[in-house]
């Protein structure tokens, strides 16, 4: 038998003035009806003291009204009975306001605690020309209460102050950004002048020095302006071919050097052996000498290549070595002589190894090793005080080496290890702008639902619709970040791979 049966078989309904009176069977069954009741109504008070699902209580509460008017029970257990379930949810309206109250204090405490930094974050993006470091101190102090128990009214008026700001940087960047391109066109056509008269120079001079000088200086005048990288990079160009030019305009010139160096050695070499043969020949030293020195003289005074030069004098010097060597009186002068050159030069090579050690001209410190080199190799010196200083400077050369080698991989780690710093701050903010985005994109289907749900109400919709373009411009201006965001990693990784 069904339950609807056995509750027919239980009641018996009358009616009396217009009210409907319920007859049970018997206490047994009355009885049954309100203790299975009551259990349920036990249940729901339980829950009612466990739960702050506020709701959910009291629908809860409110279906059992419904289902004790279907019971139609006793007046006096029905009164006892509304009355519990009111005191259960006079005691939910009281906690519910408790919990109100406390959360409304924690609301305010923690308004209170953060809205100083989130002013700090605006008034900064207000007046600094950092519009990265801008939008991260303002991301930062969204995160701040992103998550924070707030009030929505609070929660709304600080992400109402803080798009603000974020609309306030873009626009202050695209201002900023038209000023810079403006001020890369001025420079642009004031550096071409000057580039113009640069290169004009160089082609005209004949001092290559001077030329390369020039350029130079126009060169120097690109790193500390405004550029955009099309017109850095056609400058450069322009300076670049005017070097090349240079280059073919002195090697042209070399090759001429090289052509009249080259008769000079041949006939300067015929001169030498001449004097070298008058001098092993010729028993009068000082007339010897003389003769020598007049060949050292023509050596000095016509071009030479340095090799040939050093060859000449070598030769030579050999030769005064050989006098010397006859000559006894003079042997205490050419040992002091000797003595002092080789005091000198261990002095330069010290001072070529403090250089080594202490200095990063490159260039500096091996041009000053060649001359000293170039020295040594011309300079009077006793053969084991020559092999000596040779052996030093070698030494030193390659401690040169080894420091510029060190250094240069040093600067190429560090640039690397740059780079990817730069690389991990762009993809973190790539994914800082996803995520801002992706609460956007909510926020759009939000507002389309409420485009679909305003009918012909023509103020909502008008509301809404620029709720929808403030939205879509805030994911197009991200989208257009992240797109250069993305550009630069690609470049840095570029860059990385030809490190």
């Amino acid at each position: 038998m069904s339950d609807e049966n056995e509750n027919n078989n239980a009641v018996t309904e009358d009616h009396k003035n217009g009210e409907m009176l319920v007859h049970y069977n018997d206490d047994e069954s009355y009885n049954s009806a309100i203790a299975g009741f009551r259990e349920e109504l036990d249940k729901q008070i339980v829950f009612a003291g466990e739960s702050t699902d506020w709701r959910e209580i009291r629908k809860r509460l409110s279906d059992l009204r419904d289902k004790l008017k279907t019971l139609f029970l006793r007046s006096e257990d029905d009164k006892q009975i509304n009355e519990l379930i009111q005191s259960t949810l006079e005691n939910i309206n009281l906690r519910q306001n408790e919990e109100q109250e406390k959360f409304d204090a924690e609301a305010q405490a923690n308004y209170d605690s953060i809205i100083d930094s989130v002013k700090e974050a605006l008034e900064y993006s207000e007046v600094s020309f950092d519009f990265k470091k801008s939008r991260e101190r303002l991301l930062s102090a969204q995160d701040t209460f992103k998550n924070l128990k707030l009030r929505r009214s609070q929660k709304d008026e600080l992400y109402k102050m803080v798009n603000a700001a974020f609309d306030n940087v873009s626009k202050r960047q695209n201002e900023e950004r038209e000023n810079y391109e403006m001020e890369c066109i001025e420079n642009y056509h004031n550096l071409k002048h000057k580039i113009d008269i640069a290169i004009s120079f160089s082609k005209e001079s004949e001092i290559f020095a001077d030329a390369r000088k020039a350029l130079i200086n126009v060169q120097n005048l690109i790193k500390g302006l405004k550029l955009k990288r099309d017109q850095r990079n056609e400058l450069y160009q322009f300076i670049r071919d005017a070097f090349d030019e240079v280059n073919i305009r002195q090697e042209a010139e070399r090759t001429t050097f090289n052509q009249e160096t080259s008769d000079n050695y041949d006939k300067l070499k015929i001169t030498v052996a001449d004097a070298i043969a008058f001098a092993e020949s010729n028993e009068d030293f000082g007339l010897a000498r003389e003769q020598l020195i007049n060949v050292q003289n023509q050596i000095k005074s016509l071009k030479l290549k340095r090799e040939h030069r050093d060859e000449l004098f070598a030769e030579i010097r050999a030769v005064f070595e050989n006098l010397n060597q006859k000559q006894s009186v003079e042997r205490d002068t050419y040992d002091a002589e000797c003595a002092q050159n080789y005091e000198r030069l261990t002095e330069k090579v010290n001072d070529c190894f403090g250089m080594v050690h202490g200095l990063t001209e490159f260039n500096m410190i091996r041009e000053t090793l060649i001359t000293v080199q170039g020295e040594v190799r011309i300079t009077r010196l006793k053969k084991e005080q020559r092999i000596e200083l040779f052996s030093r400077i070698r030494e030193a050369f390659s401690l040169f080496d080894k420091k510029k080698n060190e250094y240069f991989d040093q600067r190429r780690d560090e640039k690397s290890k740059k780079l990817l710093e730069i690389k991990i701050n762009l993809e973190d903010k790539i994914a800082r702008l996803n995520d801002v985005m992706a609460k956007d994109l909510e926020s759009l289907e939000l507002q389309k639902v409420k485009l679909a749900e305003a009918g012909e109400d023509e103020f909502l919709i008008e509301e809404v619709m620029t709720k929808i373009r403030n939205i879509e411009g805030r994911i197009k201006e991200k989208q257009d970040i992240i797109d250069q965001a993305q550009a630069r990693v690609a470049e840095i990784d570029l860059e990385v791979n030809k490190l």
